[in-house]
């Protein structure tokens, strides 16, 4: 039915009666309890509610003033029956309900008072009925609850009293193993200290007996008598005591007489002889060889003599060759002193005491009256060490006790003292002891940040309250007792010194570090400085078969995938984002601002880490393969440049020429390094990214290098134009020539 059908007009409606609008109502009324009356046999309720009703007739009017002594009438009864109407209906007056029927008067209900009472009971009764059924359901509930709580309690007891035992059992094996180790050591000690005494009784005894030992007695050789030459002349015998030719002795001892004293003649001496020329020797050639019996002898006793002396010099260079060997051993590699006494002499970082002093002042909670100096000292007692590589390394693994101990027991004032004496050491080392102990520092590291780290990042993306709330919970103390930027530090110093040894030493370092924990020190709720030297880390993740933290099982090669696409998504996301200074509320003073050359120098890093990156072909490719990567670097050389003519000639020009320089070396490196690579087809994922793509790379391979563009390299130029030659067709490189002309380039 169309609206024209009811041919209403503003006359008519003025001259209706002024109650047509309630004679309507009271119809409508009526209307609808004379369809009840006639369908009530026939049908129904929808809702199940029929057996046992009561239908009350509003005609019976002893029935309803009865009805309504039990309750108040509700105001407004006669708006509600408006909703009966239904769109369409049509206003007829006269046609349907005369006149005559409005001013009837209403007939008696045939409804029972009594029926009406009961059913009112009834349904008290039943309301009382589930009022009481709910609360003991409530009570029931509150039952199940409290004993839901103290299921909870004891298990939050056992767990704790779980967790002491098991404390207390690795404090005890760990101390079996120290006393056990120590025992080892002292065993050891023993054996080495009787090994020595040993050598040196030998070398005594060896003394000994080279100095009893006496030349063997040499046989008496008799004299040679002197050959005389035939030819020569006879010497004078001597003249006897009596002179008569026979022996003297042979007399005297016969017939001795009386022997005389005068003296006789002595004969002139053979000086005043006349003496024989050289030329006139005697023809007769001498005997030159001895006697076969005295030769033998001379040669006897030539070799008695060279057999001594041969012992004697094997016996000398025995003894000179064993106290070398025993100086050697007392004396081998004196560094091990000099790396003690550095250590000892290093001063700690509050600058007043020395490490050592400094760990002597403190103590763990479990054992206060040992101090943390002495479980150093007799660690270090309890070993032997052969180098001073290995007194290095003992000290590390003894530092890194003491720090999981602390952990355990949440004492963290010695946490900087030792990380502190672990850089001395590792910084004075060569890379191998690095290399060696990151298996025990990287975990300890990890934990340590998080205490730091986590919750400020939590709490940073939550509010202000939130961190307010962080800060007055406890973290304020924790903060000051953990350095993260030293802990990180030393990463770092482990990092670098595994990069230059071949191996597997890069992978089992970046194997340790988790995924998550790298993704939390790139936020930007974090410190800037700790972002920069997390970037410095990431650095050496370089290798050729992945880049970032590694997952150690190969057969979750999608899974590292998709940890490196995180990684490049986090780095990327600090082009847009703005790093702040998240600050104890505590401190009235503000620690200070980040400026816009800070968050230039930030991005720029950010650069060089993906320019590092993309050195091997496995990161140029992981690059490549990124689908926000490409797009993202493309709106950030739009935003420099774009600065460039914003703020002209501001502080920031030379950092944001050479970010400019990089991002554009940076994009064609990943262009060139993947043949085939389809830049277009990776700019649809980036908002504005084809529009950035053309004013960008335009504007770098037509300039001129001039005022506002001082600075951008040619060939940054060339590499503008070569992207554009591949992305672009003739028409529109003929177009954008005509844009910007240049005597440099040439499209």
């Amino acid at each position: 039915m169309s609206d024209d059908d009811f041919e209403f007009s503003d006359h008519d409606l003025d001259d209706l009666p002024a109650n047509t609008i309630e004679q309507f109502e009271a119809a409508a009324i009526l209307a609808t309890q004379q369809q009840q009356r006639t369908q009530h046999t026939a049908s129904e309720s929808d809702y199940g509610l029929d057996d046992g009703d009561e239908v009350i007739n509003l005609d019976d009017e002893e029935g309803f003033v009865q009805v309504q002594q039990g309750r108040a009438p509700k105001p407004h009864a006669t708006h509600h029956s408006y909703d009966a109407y239904e769109e369409g209906t049509t206003i007829d007056e006269g046609s349907i309900f005369p006149q005559t029927q409005l001013i009837e008067a209403p007939r008696q209900s045939q409804a029972d008072p009594e029926q009406l009472l009961s059913r009112i009971k009834k349904l008290e009764q039943d309301k009382v009925r589930e009022r009481r059924e709910a609360e003991n359901l409530k009570t029931k509930l509150q039952t199940k609850s409290g004993e839901a709580d103290t299921l909870r309690r004891r298990h939050d007891a056992e767990q704790r009293k779980h967790e002491r035992q098991l404390a207390d059992q690795q404090q005890h094996h760990g101390d079996e193993l120290a006393r056990l180790r120590a025992e080892i050591e002292a065993l050891r000690h023993e054996k080495e200290q009787a090994a020595t005494d040993s050598m040196f009784k030998q070398h005594d005894v060896r003394d000994a007996v080279l100095g009893a030992r006496t030349r063997k007695p040499m046989p008496a050789r008799p004299k040679a008598g002197k050959t005389r030459s035939p030819a020569g002349t006879p010497q004078k015998r001597i003249r006897g005591v009596l002179g008569d030719g026979f022996n003297s002795d042979d007399v005297v001892m016969a017939s001795p007489s009386r022997t005389r004293e005068r003296q006789r003649t002595v004969t002139p001496s053979l000086a005043g002889k006349r003496k024989r020329n050289v030329v006139d020797a005697s023809p007769i050639p001498l005997h030159l060889s001895e006697p076969s019996s005295q030769s033998g002898e001379k040669e006897e006793g030539a070799e008695t003599d060279t057999e001594e002396d041969a012992d004697v010099k094997a016996a000398e260079e025995e003894a000179r060759l064993e106290a070398e060997a025993l100086s050697k051993y007392f004396r081998k590699d004196d560094r091990r002193f000099d790396l003690l006494h550095r250590l000892m002499d290093h001063t700690s970082p509050n600058g007043d005491d020395r490490v050592l002093e400094a760990l002597a002042l403190l103590s763990f909670p479990s054992a206060p009256s040992l101090r943390l100096s002495s479980i150093f000292f007799d660690a270090i007692a309890a070993k032997t060490f052969e180098d001073v590589h290995t007194l290095a390394l003992d000290i590390c693994h003894t530092i890194c006790n003491i720090w999981t101990q602390c952990l355990i027991e949440r004492y963290y004032d010695p946490v900087d003292l030792l990380v502190d004496a672990l850089h001395f050491i590792l910084a004075r080392e060569r890379s191998e002891t690095a290399c060696k102990i990151k298996a025990r520092f990287v975990p300890l590291m990890i934990d340590t940040i998080d205490l730091v780290a986590n919750p400020l990042s939590k709490a940073a993306k939550a509010g202000p309250e939130a961190i307010k709330e962080l800060y007055s919970s406890g973290h304020r103390a924790i903060t000051s007792q953990i350095d993260v930027l030293e802990c990180l530090d030393l990463l770092y110093l482990i990092a670098t010194s595994c990069v230059g040894i071949e191996g597997t030493e890069p992978n089992e370092l970046w194997e340790s570090i988790p995924s998550d924990f790298t993704l939390m020190l790139l936020n930007q709720e974090q410190p800037i400085a700790q972002i920069q030297l997390m970037l410095d880390i990431l650095a050496t993740s370089g290798l050729t078969t992945s880049i970032g933290p590694i997952l150690s099982s190969s057969s979750q090669a999608d899974s590292q995938a998709n940890r490196e696409d995180a990684l490049i998504g986090r780095l990327t996301n600090i082009f847009t984002e703005t790093p702040t200074l998240t600050a104890d509320p505590a401190f009235a003073a503000p620690p200070g601002t980040i400026t816009e050359k800070d968050h230039l120098a930030l991005r720029l890093q950010v650069i060089n880490l993906l320019t590092v990156l993309s050195v091997p072909q496995h990161g140029a490719t992981r690059l490549a393969e990124n689908p926000i990567c490409i797009g993202r670097l493309i709106k950030y050389l739009d935003r420099l440049l774009n600065s460039l003519y914003k703020t002209p000639l501001a502080p920031t020009q030379d950092i944001t020429i050479a970010s400019v320089n990089a991002t554009m070396r940076l994009i064609h490196h990943i262009v060139t390094s993947n043949p085939g690579f389809d830049i277009k087809s990776k700019l649809v994922n980036t908002l504005g990214g084809q529009h950035a793509f053309l004013v960008s790379l335009t504007r770098l391979a037509f300039s001129e290098g001039l005022v506002l563009e001082k600075g951008i390299e040619d060939e940054v130029v060339d590499m503008a134009h070569g992207i554009l030659d591949e992305g672009l067709s003739l028409e529109e490189g003929e177009a954008f020539g005509g844009v910007f002309s240049t005597g440099n380039s040439v499209v």
